[in-house]
């Protein structure tokens, strides 16, 4: 008996402790489960930042003064550039470049406007050689081209120029396109789905519609019906055994046939249900058994910027999740479901309706006006809570008739949502209208219809380096191309080049050459309209040529444009602005030239230099030996083997470099004295020396002398053979708006016309701290009804429009 107590004893301790082995076995399998799903959940959150942190996105917004020009008027525009994430104003790239494009995509008119603080002012006169139709203004910074083009600034404008006949344009297709978007990605066999559908014109414009889908045997299963701007949505559950069809009729009784995207037989589906008005549930299904307990996670960011990182394990090929509204950023969040490996398998677009807005008040000294009399604008900036609040802003006031309707683009719809989605977006202005659940479920169908992606997970959860091939231009423009061996017709590694632009102001850069023959030349403060001279050191590389890359996109763009036809438009309406913009230039055009920048650094690079000479004050010898042999203390002459050298003195060491100097004439390098001393010297202005060593970018200098001419152009220079001359614009000239003041009795009587269109453009009008500002501008000789148009933004990224109307009456 007591064998049998001893037996029974020692058998419960054995299945205590084996018991204990396996609840310690689970624990420590549940768990490194645990271990495992946190460190998944933390490497796609890291990767994640990680990307956005190396991949910095800007945006750009172009105000223009109005959106319908005549042939010779100007098309003004203000330049805002901000950070994708914030929308605070970026001061990295110091150069926008905006284009005029041409249906066909070819550029009218292109220019290289310079940003300063994340702002910048341009304008295009637009050429009498147009043809009337309408265009793209399109504009992007240098670092934007290493990202998707689909987030270029893009906005319609149509040009009419009465003197030419219209352009017969190609014949448009037609015919209609239907498109459906499963949500999060994909449709799955066995599993209820939503499905978003857009219907479109060939001009991307949304149709009215209803549809059914049948399957094979022509059953007709379900009906949807389009809502605002040809969008809607619907549930459908796809069978593992049949295909589906779906036939929509359009309201002018054409009908388009259309298969339902493939239906896969595994994978995952998402939904996203407003739970409630402070949440969301994100309801996630799968049709594989495999996934019982298998974890997932759910990445949450808003433009960019991380919000949260969500994990579940599936139960019975289910699991859902909830986010707090709260927790997400006002704009448009996306929503990525990963799977137990890692891998992106579903994504959402959700917007939330910003919050912050700019709130800009015009306040005019009257509503109704005579012509030429003064118009006092008090312009106050405050956000929603009435708290004053600094801006930049830009304002423009302009006639509405039949032909000029109000421009309806803003910046404040812009960066909040056209500038997040790819594709064209119709009147993105109604979704920034009072909140409502109509437009809530509109707003959820464009968001389903129109892919936001500025980056490929596969890329960045591999931590791949995106391919950068364009620099930031932080401090100007960037002029880029390739040199080749003509010889050999390889590419030109590490040779050294060198650019002039000919100007009294010496304006001289260098570039060496990578391994793969291409370089860089950073050309701050180039604004010449003219030309610049390339080459290398003829006597050391004389086998080079330069092939220059244009800094300008040739891609498509996501703007479909229609056909022009003048009977589009009001006869009179027409008439009457082709008239107005003839008188007005035949008068006062002159009054918009281009010209020069004020308070730009006239000093050549290398600065202050350490001995000036003005040639006039001296005895103007006939050679340049003289010159430099007479008076000219710290450049000598001297001869070896047959050949001159000039040495610049080292005042460190109080004696002549051994080396050649820098020896430049208006910007352009000399590398053969002998022919250099051969030049007039009654062509010279001035020399400059700089009594040392100079390192400038790659190379270094023993010392430089530095000839000018009176009006910096190499008179009678001749260049070397091998120099590449071209042509190169750089950064725009500015213009003034030039508006006419009317406050005295003889310039109000004046006869001459003044028939402005465009009343008052003002790119520059900043708020103070009390967020007050003022302009003042006089009314023109034309009567009608006009708009004034004030955007802006804040500092801290806050954008915000306000539109006034007044008349102008006939005296």
């Amino acid at each position: 008996m007591a064998q049998k107590v001893i037996f029974s004893s020692c058998v419960s301790n054995f299945l205590k402790v084996k018991l204990l082995l396996i609840i310690t076995l689970i624990l420590l399998i549940s768990g490194s489960k645990s271990i495992a799903q946190n460190q998944r959940a933390e490497s796609i959150q890291n990767s994640f930042i990680a990307y956005q942190q190396n991949n910095l996105q800007e945006k750009i917004y172009l105000h223009t003064d109005k959106d319908l020009f005549m042939v010779s008027e100007i098309l003004w525009f203000k330049a805002y550039l901000v950070d994708g994430f914030f929308h605070k104003p970026l001061n990295i790239s110091k150069v926008v470049y905006v284009e005029l494009l041409e249906k066909n995509n070819k550029a009218v008119l292109q220019a290289k406007i310079e940003m300063k603080d994340g702002f910048g002012n341009g304008s295009f006169q637009l050429p009498v050689s147009t043809l009337s139709g309408h265009y793209t203004l399109r504009a992007y910074t240098n670092w934007m081209k290493n990202y998707d083009q689909q987030f270029f600034f893009e906005k319609a404008i149509t040009i009419i120029n009465p003197s030419k006949p219209v352009a017969i344009e190609a014949a448009q297709n037609q015919g209609y396109e239907v498109n459906f978007f499963p949500e999060g990605g994909n449709l799955v066999h066995e599993i209820q789905s939503k499905i978003a559908f857009h219907v479109v014109d060939y001009l991307g414009k949304g149709q009215q519609a209803k549809g059914i889908i049948i399957n094979e045997k022509k059953d007709t299963l379900t009906t949807f019906s389009t809502e605002k701007f040809g969008m809607g949505s619907f549930q459908f559950k796809p069978q593992s055994t049949q295909t589906y069809t779906t036939i929509i009729r359009l309201e002018n009784g054409k009908t388009v046939e259309k298969e339902l995207p493939k239906t896969f037989e595994k994978g995952f589906v998402m939904q996203i249900i407003p739970a409630t008005q402070e949440q969301l549930k994100v309801s996630i299904k799968h049709s594989n058994d495999n996934q019982v307990n298998s974890p997932i996670y759910l990445l949450v960011h808003t433009k960019g910027v991380f919000k949260q990182i969500l994990t579940k394990n599936m139960q019975n090929n289910e699991a859902v999740f909830l986010i707090d509204k709260n927790k997400l950023g006002d704009g448009i969040s996306q929503i990525t479901l990963f799977n137990e490996e890692g891998e992106a398998v579903c994504e959402r677009l959700y917007f939330k309706y910003p919050e912050k807005q700019l709130q800009i008040d015009v306040k005019l000294d009257g509503k109704t006006y005579e012509s030429r009399k003064k118009i006092i604008a008090n312009i106050n900036s405050t956000d929603q809570k009435s708290k004053p609040k600094v801006a930049n802003l830009s304002m423009s006031v302009y006639q509405i008739d039949s032909l000029q309707t109000l421009d309806r683009s803003n910046i404040h719809n812009y960066l909040w949502l056209s500038a997040d989605l790819k594709g064209q977006i119709e009147a993105p202005e109604y979704y920034f209208k009072d909140n409502g659940i109509r437009l809530e479920q509109d707003t959820d169908n464009l968001m389903l219809t129109h892919g936001w992606r500025r980056f490929r997970w596969e890329t960045l959860l591999a931590d791949k380096k995106a391919d950068l091939g364009f620099l930031p231009e932080h401090t100007g423009h960037i002029l880029s191309g390739k040199i080749t061996n003509t010889k050999t017709n390889s590419v030109g590694a590490n040779i050294n080049s060198f650019l002039t632009v000919p100007s009294t102001q010496t304006k001289f850069y260098t570039a060496a050459s990578n391994k793969d023959g291409d370089f860089k030349f950073d050309l701050k403060g180039f604004y010449n309209e003219g030309e610049i001279i390339l080459q290398t050191n003829p006597a050391i590389d004389s086998n080079y040529s330069f092939k220059i890359s244009s800094p300008y996109i040739i891609s498509d763009t996501k703007n479909r444009l229609s056909n022009f036809s003048l009977s589009d438009y009001n006869l009179t309406a027409f008439t009457n602005h082709y008239r107005n913009t003839q008188i007005q230039n035949s008068y006062l055009g002159r009054k918009n030239k281009p010209f020069m920048p004020i308070n730009k650094d006239t000093m050549a690079f290398y600065g202050v230099p350490d001995f000036t000479y003005l040639l006039d004050n001296y005895v103007r010898f006939t050679t340049m030996e003289e010159v430099l042999r007479e008076y000219v203390q710290p450049v000598i002459v001297r001869k070896s083997n047959n050949k001159y050298k000039l040495h610049v003195l080292d005042k460190l060491k109080l004696a002549f470099f051994e080396t050649d100097p820098l020896i430049l004439l208006d910007g352009l390098p000399i590398f053969e004295m002998d022919k250099f001393l051969s030049y007039d010297p009654l062509k010279i202005r001035k020399l400059e020396v700089i009594s040392g060593k100079y390192y400038l970018r790659n190379m270094m200098f023993d010392g430089i002398a530095n000839f000018v001419t009176y009006k910096g152009q190499l008179p009678d220079f001749e260049l070397d053979p091998k120099a590449v001359l071209i042509d190169y614009e750089g950064l725009q000239l500015k213009r003034e708006f030039y508006s006419p003041k009317y406050d005295n009795p003889l310039q109000s009587t004046s006869r001459l016309p003044d028939f402005r269109q465009t009343m008052y453009w003002n790119p520059q009008i900043k708020t103070d701290t009390n967020g007050f500002g003022m302009v003042d501008f006089y009314t023109s000789d034309l009567p009608g009804k006009y708009a004034i148009v004030l955007q802006g933004i804040t500092p801290d990224g806050v954008a915000g429009v306000k539109v006034e109307y007044f008349e102008v009456q006939k005296k």
